[in-house]
């Protein structure tokens, strides 16, 4: 990982708003299905991890002096734990950053206790389904959905036990 980016773990205000527009500018370059619609949903999926979930877990955002050039989560599910927001700015992708967030957001999980982590994904993100299969994560299942697209696309459901 790059000597001039550094993870916190504190959220503050307007963070939240950062990692929306980190998911909207970066998947926007991705081909396939991503696109405002999908913006939307991730805004949706973090309004509720702070106010339907109080905001149980922890973000790690990774910054290049005031810049967001990577995010992930880890969400309380009442014993178990969910990844979320796994991203890396273009600009930030290379150095192992993606596997550094996400290890340090499965050691959180593993420090809470809990029995596992699961996550979902698409289809199209070949580096994210990578890593989480070189961290030991296993597909659970599989089924095609209209997530935040009018066209179905294949959600994937993943699941790591944590030892």
């Amino acid at each position: 990982m790059s000597k001039d980016i550094t993870i916190r773990t504190d959220l503050r205000p307007g963070d939240l708003g950062r990692i929306i527009t980190l998911h909207g500018e970066g998947y926007g370059r991705e081909e396939g299905h991503f696109g405002l619609a999908f913006e939307a949903f991730v805004a949706r999926t973090v309004a509720d991890f702070v106010i339907d979930n109080g905001a149980k877990g922890r973000v790690w955002l990774a910054e290049r002096g005031d810049r967001l050039v990577g995010c992930t989560a880890m969400v309380d599910r009442g014993g178990k734990g969910q990844l979320r927001w796994v991203l890396v700015s273009p600009e930030a992708r290379g150095a192992g950053l993606g596997k550094t967030l996400v290890d340090e957001a499965l050691a959180y999980a593993a420090a809470q206790g809990w029995s596992d982590v699961t996550l979902e994904t698409t289809t199209g993100l070949p580096a994210s389904m990578d890593i989480y299969l070189r961290l030991g994560f296993e597909v659970t299942g599989e089924e095609e959905a209209k997530l935040w697209n009018p066209h179905a696309q294949t959600l994937i459901r993943m699941r790591k036990t944590l030892s």
